[in-house]
């Protein structure tokens, strides 16, 4: 249909789309604050924010990341994200006009090319990086061309356009995965908040979103606030487990720290496993 196989969504482009749909909706934004306090009466929540002020809810979500405040107060002693020993570096570069799929390359150091637009495209690479160092901002592309030294040939092609500092995202990676409840009375989690994932099968923001899918199905479906969280749990948690811990294994391989995992064969089993509905 003219369309890429797989592709990607720049997050600029993402976080739009979302804040735009979200202000049409209605619905009443705060931007810049965070909720500092919870206290959950059975009937509703009170949430105070970080500005001062304060609101009653019927539901609280927390949707706020791998390092969420909502996950600890809600379960100070739940696992905490884990360093994995391994970083990802990524790049935007002109996507070729026939470059129509996601492409993932073996190795010690992982590499993915992903589409995003008509002229775009972005490069991942996934480097060893023992003590979890920080690079300052200048020198960064330099520095990520020099971890790309010993890819393909093609890739090293690739790797020539790799020039504006500013232009390179370096993050380590961390995962975690919570098997236990996702919620506690009137407040729950979604997303990076229960199942950080290692972005190896690019599936961390399609999981989350997939969360907000079936938390709002579960509520629309019962009465019972109660009976709608442990509902989206349930039809969760296998596959976000799914996702942490494939991916985790290839990131493990590619640093000598579990066996070699074939990319291409753990994409291709990856997409078998989210066609299935959720």
């Amino acid at each position: 249909d003219g369309y890429p196989a797989n592709m990607g969504i720049g997050r600029p482009a993402l976080h739009k789309m979302l804040g735009d749909r979200t202000i049409a909706s209605g619905a009443h934004v705060l931007l810049g604050v965070t909720a500092t306090e919870l206290n959950d009466d059975g009937e509703g929540v009170d949430v105070r924010f970080s500005n001062g002020s304060s609101e009653r809810y019927d539901l609280v979500i927390g949707a706020d990341g791998v390092y969420s405040q909502t996950r600890a107060m809600l379960f100070p002693d739940a696992p905490r994200p884990e360093f994995t020993g391994q970083a990802v570096w990524r790049y935007n570069l002109p996507r070729p006009a026939d470059f129509d799929a996601l492409h993932v390359y073996n190795g010690p150091t992982g590499v993915g090319l992903v589409p995003i637009s008509d002229d775009l495209m972005y490069i991942y690479v996934t480097t060893p990086e023992p003590g979890n160092p920080r690079y300052p901002r200048e020198g960064q592309a330099a520095l990520m061309r020099s971890k790309m030294t010993g890819c393909a040939p093609f890739i090293q092609e690739l790797a020539e356009q790799i020039v504006d500092d500013a232009g390179v995202v370096y993050r380590p990676l961390e995962a975690m995965m919570i098997d236990g409840p996702w919620h506690k009375g009137r407040v729950a989690l979604l997303g990076d908040a229960v199942h950080a994932t290692t972005p190896h099968l690019g599936q961390g923001a399609g999981m989350a979103i997939e969360d907000s899918l079936v938390l709002a199905e579960e509520l629309a479906t019962h009465d019972d606030i109660e009976a709608a969280l442990s509902a989206y749990h349930d039809r969760r948690l296998e596959r976000c487990a799914y996702i942490v811990r494939s991916s985790v294994a290839i990131c493990m391989g590619q640093i000598g720290k579990g066996p070699p995992v074939d990319n291409a064969k753990a994409t291709q089993e990856m997409f078998d496993v989210v066609a299935q509905p959720i």
